[in-house]
């Protein structure tokens, strides 16, 4: 969200123990169970676990390198506007890092799909942390009760829905035949992932700042609850639209069939089998792996 000062102390004395059990359920319960419904839609061809739990531990690493720039930038930037979208475009990138670092070049991101799956788990590693931090940044268990529901319906599908933006583009770019494509589509990657994150931000912040009676339902459900089930609302037919865009491509590529005019570019599972692209994570794979035996075998010695 847009309000990055916080004190989080997990281990407070404000807090007993079955009480923080609670707060930290509230805030990661969700983020697990689209973990789980995100790996179910993958389950026939299951990515490997090695992967999966470094997707899940990454964002220790996002949350950090995203705090300390933001605090960093913060300076530069008078308009709040304009920082709103600088830090969304911070946070994207952050989690696109992860998957360059640790993903990109694995062997087996084999398919289009897969790209979808990934960066869905990144976002919401996280999403699941940055709950936890905001919703024990409050200094009651009820705040913090109801700051974690809050995002639990908003933030977390904001970054899932970013990650599927992302999964998206990046996979359009890494079975790219075409070189240009392939900087374009990973330049729409960022731009439009951090669009969508900056203008979420701003619409929260606007829908917060507004002066309104919260005694009376009527106002609140017309100028808060209202307008705010309209923004998930559009955010869930961005999400359906890239996830059907790439389950029709992923199909298209694991059947070797012919893509429209303007995703010819795209390689098929045959084509990806026979490139460059291939034969060198698989020669990366090969060495490591004879690496960490060879490792393995001197240890034993």
């Amino acid at each position: 969200m847009v309000e990055l000062s916080f004190n989080f102390d997990l281990f407070n004395n404000y807090y007993y123990f079955y009480e923080r059990l609670i707060v930290l359920l509230f805030s990661l319960v969700p983020s697990l169970l689209l973990v789980g419904f995100v790996l179910y839609t993958d389950r026939k061809r299951k990515e490997p676990s090695k992967n999966i739990i470094i997707c899940l531990l990454s964002g220790i690493l996002t949350v950090a390198l995203a705090g300390y720039l933001e605090e960093l930038v913060m300076p530069y930037f008078s308009n709040n506007v304009i920082l709103t979208y600088v830090w969304a475009f911070i946070e994207e990138i952050s989690k696109i890092l992860i998957f360059f670092l640790f993903i990109f070049d694995n062997k087996h991101y084999d398919d289009i799909y897969d790209g979808l799956v990934y960066m869905c788990l990144i976002s919401l590693s996280f999403a699941g942390l940055e709950n936890i931090i905001y919703a024990f940044s409050e200094s009651t268990v009820q705040n913090g009760i109801s700051l974690a529901l809050m995002r639990d319906f908003t933030t977390v599908p904001l970054h899932v829905i970013c990650g599927i933006v992302i999964g998206y583009f990046i996979s359009l770019g890494n079975f790219s035949k075409d070189k240009t494509k392939k900087h374009l589509n990973f330049l729409y990657a960022i731009l439009i992932a951090t669009f969508i994150h900056g203008t979420f931000n701003v619409l929260m912040s606007v829908l917060g700042s507004l002066n309104i009676d919260y005694s009376s339902q009527i106002i609140v459900l017309f100028m808060q609850v209202i307008p705010l089930v309209l923004i998930m609302v559009i955010l869930f037919v961005v999400a359906v639209k890239f996830i059907r865009k790439t389950i029709y491509y992923d199909k298209i590529y694991e059947s070797n069939g012919d893509y429209d005019d303007k995703h010819n570019y795209l390689m098929t599972s045959s084509e990806y089998d026979l490139s460059n692209l291939r034969k060198i994570r698989i020669k990366r794979y090969n060495k490591i792996t004879l690496k960490k035996i060879k490792e393995k075998d001197d240890t034993n010695v």
